[in-house]
């Protein structure tokens, strides 16, 4: 309709004053069409994440993850999975693989999946000190009606003479 209205015009004041109104229309139409386009993609990415924090573009399922392997020291992420094994008289009876980074995170999920597997969990669950935490001892206590046998994650640094006498912390107040 405005390029009709341009064509159409004879003084070049007018045509130029269209022609204005013409630009500003396309800005903003192209503009509308960005954020438009942009919307979409990030509701794709949002489909995509779910409830992680990240995701590779290249595989959608890894989550980033920093990798024990930093040969830069730098702390890299690289996509990654966590896998769980559970063992006993170390022969692997259960394992699975997990989009969290931490294994704290993981072992609700993971003993509810055995439980689910095998209709039961052993009597004592046992595990390092990255599954050590509060959330994790009561689930295993009240959920499971387990045992944890699972150690925190400052457990050796609290046993030496050195922290124990340290009067900066709380504990030793």
């Amino acid at each position: 309709d405005l390029n009709q209205h341009i064509d159409n015009e004879k003084c070049t004041k007018i045509r130029k004053q269209i022609r204005l109104k013409r630009t500003k229309i396309k800005k903003y139409k192209k503009q509308i069409n960005d954020y438009s386009q942009r919307k979409h993609k990030y509701e794709v990415q949002k489909s995509i994440l779910k409830d992680r924090n990240s995701y590779s573009k290249t595989d959608h399922d890894a989550t980033f993850m920093r990798m024990k392997e930093d040969h830069m020291k730098n702390g890299q992420l690289k996509p990654g999975y966590n896998l769980q094994i559970a063992t006993n008289s170390q022969f692997v009876l259960f394992y699975n693989v997990y989009q969290n980074p931490t294994d704290t995170r993981t072992m609700i999920p993971f003993l509810n999946t055995i439980q689910e597997t095998y209709g039961h969990l052993p009597e004592y669950i046992v595990a390092d000190a990255g599954y050590g935490s509060e959330a994790n001892y009561m689930a295993i206590i009240d959920n499971f009606n387990r045992t944890p046998l699972i150690t925190y994650g400052m457990f050796i640094k609290d046993k030496t003479k050195k922290y124990k006498s340290d009067i900066f912390n709380t504990q030793n107040w």
